[in-house]
């Protein structure tokens, strides 16, 4: 038996495929888990797994949070 993977012998493209198909498998699953605390909560799992600043900025504005607020996400403001 061998001990490399079966992906091993595979080209690129047929990799970043699969790695892509598994990804959105596992965010749909993490995303549904959150859903089951609400809306806010999966939004704020979003917002902090996200190194876009924009997007953490946007998801503050959408729920009118403010920085003493318990789901606000820290973010730095572009310039």
């Amino acid at each position: 038996m061998a001990d490399v993977s079966f992906m091993d012998n595979e080209n690129q493209m047929v990799i970043d495929a699969v790695c892509q198909e598994i990804g959105e498998h596992l965010f749909n699953e993490w995303n549904e888990s959150n859903l089951d605390e609400g809306i806010l909560y999966a939004d704020y799992q979003i917002a902090l797994m996200c190194d876009s600043n924009y997007l953490k900025r946007r998801y503050n504005e959408h729920w009118e949070l403010t920085p003493d607020e318990e789901f606000y996400v820290e973010f730095k403001e572009e310039e």
